[in-house]
């Protein structure tokens, strides 16, 4: 059989706002402002992705913050998805008379993406959603579908639960020094880890529940590691890491504010 000489597979991603607000909520807020600090998706990013390398490195807490955030995710898709519904609704109930087209930035805001992991693709999943809710409430008030009291209370709650998904991981401590192995040894770093971090609840600490994002589990015993395949987005971490230190831009330029459609 003939050698076959294929390369890794590469895609270009590149990720698209049309809202001051979702826009906001990707850059977050730096200490440097002299307010207090507000953790954006791009952090957001950064930070589930080193949960996920090292988890990778058989780290039963970075397993347990995995699940954490799976929860929270969790839990905003359920917030996010009736409230897209309902201003989706709102938009349909437009009278047929009346054509009404997409509610887009003339300017709209452009960033390459390297999430670092799955939980990272489903924090843009959520940020895509709230983009598109507040498009949606922002057209709906202009157009007098919605009052602006009901207006502002779908952004506050879209904007409060888009916000703690990003906040979720702001007190991940970092890799724990101790994995499984030492556990099952009860060794000092295994002590050393519960000291600081506390206990773990008994299935997390054995592997048996983990998320369905989680990399495969080392085999025990001297046996080769499973976990031979590489994250396709592993590559771009530190470049994300990087590009969430950058300074928030100057607000405006195009993008919708609370009181533009």
């Amino acid at each position: 059989m003939a050698d076959i000489d294929v390369g890794a597979l590469r895609s270009k991603i590149e990720l698209t706002l049309h809202t001051y607000h979702a826009t906001r909520t990707w850059w977050g807020r730096d200490v440097e402002s002299g307010k207090p600090q507000i953790i954006g998706m791009r952090q957001f990013l950064a930070l589930v992705g080193r949960i996920q390398q090292n988890a990778a490195k058989d780290d039963p807490y970075s397993d347990d913050w995995m699940l954490r955030i799976d929860a929270k995710l969790h839990d905003v898709k359920n917030i996010l998805d009736p409230m897209y519904a309902k201003s989706e609704a709102l938009l349909a109930s437009v009278p047929e008379e009346l054509s009404i087209a997409e509610n887009i930035s003339q300017k709209p805001f452009r960033t390459g993406v390297y999430p670092g992991g799955q939980q990272g693709w489903q924090g843009i999943h959520q940020l895509i959603r709230y983009d598109r809710i507040v498009r949606n409430i922002l057209l709906a008030q202009h157009i007098a579908m919605i009052v602006r009291s009901d207006a502002h209370e779908a952004l506050r709650i879209s904007a409060n639960a888009i916000r703690g998904l990003c906040s979720a991981p702001q007190r991940y401590p970092g890799l724990s020094g101790a994995t499984r192995d030492d556990f099952a040894a009860a060794n000092a770093r295994a002590r050393d880890a519960v000291a600081k971090y506390g206990e773990l609840a008994p299935d997390v600490l054995s592997g048996i529940r983990r998320s369905p994002y989680a990399p495969p589990l080392r085999q025990r015993d001297g046996v080769a590691d499973r976990n031979t395949h590489e994250d396709p987005d592993a590559d771009n971490l530190e470049q994300l890491i990087d590009q969430a230190t950058k300074p928030e831009p100057v607000a405006g330029g195009g993008l919708l504010g609370a009181d533009e459609v």
